[in-house]
């Protein structure tokens, strides 16, 4: 089992200069279904659905939290 852990730090303040500098990715077999939907709910689009260098099966979009930093649903990965 694990966790994950995403909180505040006393000595971080403002906006990220460098908002894709670290990202979340969230995996989901639903990638244009769930950016339609979480576009509706107001969330600043960095990047549409796209297929990352022409890879047919994998499909990328990013989003900006409320602070501007990215965060991406992103077609599940195959391990090999």
């Amino acid at each position: 089992m694990g966790y994950v852990t995403i909180g505040p730090h006393d000595k971080v303040k403002g906006k990220s200069v460098h908002p894709e500098r670290l990202q979340f990715n969230f995996e989901t077999k639903e990638v244009e279904k769930e950016f339609e939907r979480i576009k509706t709910l107001g969330t600043a689009v960095i990047a549409k659905p796209y297929h990352p260098m022409e890879e047919e099966n994998g499909t990328i979009a990013t989003f900006a939290d409320p602070d501007g930093n990215y965060f991406q649903l992103v077609t599940p990965m195959e391990y090999t």
